[in-house]
């Protein structure tokens, strides 16, 4: 076959006379040296390549392992479920030759997170026997970790948690999970040192700060610089610090200043999607009810089940509020 020489293309024929006169120059220079210095060269040569490839080899893996697919989202559409099923179904294929193949069960397992939560129990399952047969991974704490956390098994999500950050300390999304877990777990110091640990790494978040509001309220300890600081870092901080005082003043049945926080920011259209508006709409709704306000429950109820239509309890207290007006106006 002719190999040609186009538009400054470097072909095989170019390559090769190139490389055949660059050895001739080498040999020629090293021609020159005298004999008595080639060895202590050649060593001196060795040695400085070894102290590249210790100086460079980690560095090089680590770029290695992050270029490696880390995918964290779910996939929704209906094309890509349909990839999904097929790559999981290949990834099978390959289990049914060999069921100790690690690359395959982290595939399927990896497949199966991005499916969604009804695949979590399956892929949980492929994820531990991989790390049973001795895959050396550090993205298997985090999906198992996420995953834990999605069917409900808590503590194990925090130990995951807690092992990915061993390997990525500076990892803001997981750092924030295991402080929300900590919290919703009753253990208020953990969570106070996550997020003051958070807040030193990322000062001037509002969602940090937020959380750290509670987490030292929670704690018996003194949140009002936390609060101060959190209200002068702009309109979202604002509404923050709004719906967390909120939050507290319902917890310590201050239902007043409860119902006039709820209210501000169920009616703040540019950051009210930051909160769960079905959970305010509840407290909102039962604040008017200790308030006795029976229309302003009523109307937070209304809300709260064109969001969650399921809510079994608004459509009880909404029944209740019904009749009871029906009673006033007869």
């Amino acid at each position: 076959m002719t190999v040609s020489y186009e538009g400054g293309r470097d072909t095989g024929q170019h390559r090769l006379r190139r490389n055949v006169r660059g050895s001739e120059f080498i040999r020629g220079m090293v021609n020159k040296v005298p004999c008595r210095y080639r060895t202590p060269l050649a060593l001196s040569g060795f040695f400085l390549m070894a102290l590249i490839i210790a100086v460079t080899g980690p560095r090089a893996c680590r770029r290695g392992l992050e270029r490696e697919a880390f995918p964290r989202e779910e996939q929704t559409s209906l094309a890509l479920d349909k990839q999904l099923d097929r790559k999981i179904a290949l990834a099978q294929e390959r289990l049914k030759i060999n069921p100790e193949d690690l690359k395959a069960l982290f595939n399927s397992g990896l497949l199966k997170f991005q499916k969604g939560g009804a695949f979590y129990p399956d892929a949980i399952a492929d994820l531990e026997k991989a790390r049973q047969l001795g895959l050396s991974d550090d993205r298997l704490f985090y999906y198992l970790g996420v995953m834990y956390q999605g069917v409900g098994l808590y503590d194990f999500a925090c130990d995951e948690y807690r092992k990915f950050l061993r390997n990525h300390p500076d990892d803001f999304e997981i750092s924030m999970r295991l402080a929300k877990l900590d919290y919703a777990a009753g253990r208020f110091p953990d969570a106070v040192r996550d997020y003051e640990i958070l807040e030193l790494k990322y000062p001037k978040t509002p969602v940090v700060l937020e959380n750290l509001v509670l987490a030292r309220w929670k704690n018996n300890q003194d949140y009002s610089k936390a609060i101060l600081a959190l209200k002068d870092l702009g309109d979202e901080a604002v509404f923050r610090a709004i719906y967390t005082e909120g939050r507290i003043a319902y917890e310590l049945k201050n239902y007043s200043k409860a119902a006039a926080a709820f209210k501000s920011t169920l009616a703040n259209a540019e950051y009210s999607s930051l909160i769960d508006q079905a959970q305010t709409y509840w407290m909102l709704g039962d604040s008017s009810l200790k308030l006795k306000d029976d229309d302003g429950a009523f109307s937070a109820f209304s809300a709260l089940l064109k969001l969650n239509p399921a809510h079994e309890e608004a459509k009880l207290l909404l029944a209740r509020l019904g009749k009871a007006a029906a009673k006033k106006k007869k």
